[in-house]
């Protein structure tokens, strides 16, 4: 049986920054930050730039919520549940 525990979106969304920080992806990484100081959440259409924020959430075990059209949304006060096993092996990945 695995166990789950519940990660805050937030500390998903600043591994996700650090990451983009570190892959040189300057535009997404200060797009994201600013949305983190700034705003309760993140809306991400279907850009590059937005592409890239999505895919780093999603590398770094987040899951932005489907809207309408080809929008997502990632809200940074919620948490999302995962197990133990894959929120070790992504902190070991993503530094």
């Amino acid at each position: 049986m695995t166990t789950t525990i519940k990660v805050p979106n937030r500390e998903i969304a600043i591994r996700a920054f650090d990451y983009l920080r570190h892959e040189r992806k300057t535009v997404p990484a200060l797009r994201l930050a600013h949305h983190l100081l700034h705003h309760e959440s993140i809306s991400l259409g279907i850009g590059d730039t937005d592409w890239e924020i999505d895919t780093a959430l999603h590398k770094c075990g987040g899951e932005p919520k489907t809207g309408y059209g080809h929008t997502a949304h990632f809200h940074f006060d919620g948490e999302t549940e995962m197990g133990t096993e894959k929120y070790e092996r992504l902190k070991e990945e993503n530094g």
